[in-house]
């Protein structure tokens, strides 16, 4: 059925539930909405995250994520009825391989990235909810991300490093198991392109500060399962999630010659509706605000651990909860 003969009310019913109860609930804890796709890294960057080798050679990151999101919101901030005793939980590993290429272009070297998550989902609420948040239960992969990376080297100033950039174009395949019966699953089943500028400023020996610039572009959603959902009358035979743009930040001090403590977090803010059959969905508009404390620990030159923690501050059309990430640096 094509957009314009979607009845008034099944529109109001979409709007008022798909929110929270459609799609993709993603399996990184910070995801900013229900409908963004499962790839993207709310909160999974750290401190001194413009850094990276511009010397040949390969590096690995192993990221290891816990997030148990319990509180559901509406478009105003306020907790959302649909699900009662709603919860969804998931534990994912997401490895990622980085390779750093001998050609230069304007002073900074020029690699590639992949990054394949494992995830482990579990979603449930109370029988008497008005929606069943069903789960894609179990360990699968998901959503694959590869891109190319233009890395520059630190910028000196008085015999130390003061600033360092990176720039990458990220792509999101939708590889990831999908079940569109299910509401929570480890894959989005669309395309996405993520590029991202990310910068490193160092205003005294032991304090920096760092930014990763997102823009987000999502695909459409051939198959969205909403004709599968109770609750959701009439057939909705596409659905796509609205651009977006969001920031990881962080900010560290060196209490020891090798920790750094400080406070990490994100903002995320959807420029555009998601559009139901081509129809743009009122009121579709995700925001989100997460901060915590993170830690860093560089074991030597090749190993660095990070911890971080996310709550929720700041939400509009979203659920949140408990985030914690443990982050290992190789270089080899």
């Amino acid at each position: 059925m094509k957009a314009k003969s979607i009845a008034k009310g099944c529109l109001r019913a979409i709007r008022c539930a798909a929110m929270l109860a459609c799609g993709t609930l993603p399996y990184h804890a910070a995801q900013a909405s229900t409908y963004q796709p499962a790839g993207i890294d709310l909160g999974a960057t750290t401190f001194y995250d413009a850094f990276g080798s511009t010397d040949p050679g390969w590096a690995t990151i192993q990221l290891l994520q816990y997030e148990n999101n319990d509180k559901f919101y509406t478009n105003t901030g306020d907790p959302n009825g649909l699900f009662k005793n709603g919860q969804s939980q998931s534990l994912v590993w997401l490895p990622q391989i980085i390779y750093t290429s001998p050609f230069k272009l304007l002073g900074g070297a020029l690699g590639f990235t992949v990054l394949q998550p494992v995830v482990y989902l579990n979603a449930h609420d109370d029988a008497n909810s008005f929606v069943p948040l069903t789960s894609n239960t179990g360990v699968n992969a998901g959503d694959t991300t590869f891109g190319p990376f233009w890395q520059f080297a630190p910028v000196i100033a008085g015999g130390r490093p003061v600033f360092v950039q990176r720039f990458e174009f990220d792509v999101i395949a939708p590889t990831g198991a999908y079940d569109p019966t299910k509401l929570v699953n480890q894959g989005s089943n669309f395309w996405s392109i993520n590029p991202y500028w990310s910068m490193t400023f160092l205003p005294t020996p032991k304090t920096e500060v760092s930014m990763r610039l997102h823009y987000l572009y999502n695909f459409t959603n051939g198959n969205p399962g909403v004709n599968n959902s109770d609750g959701f009358p009439g057939p909705v035979d596409s659905f796509r999630a609205g651009q977006a743009v969001w920031v990881n930040f962080a900010a560290s001090y060196k209490v020891l010659p090798s920790v750094a403590v400080g406070l990490n977090g994100f903002w995320f803010r959807q420029l555009s509706d998601d559009h139901v059959n081509g129809q743009p969905m009122a009121g579709s508009r995700t925001t989100n605000l997460s901060l915590g404390p993170g830690a860093m620990w560089t074991i030597n030159p090749k190993n660095v651990v990070f911890a971080n923690i996310y709550l929720p501050v700041v939400e509009r059309n979203t659920f949140s909860g408990f985030h914690l990430n443990l982050r290992w640096i190789h270089a080899f």
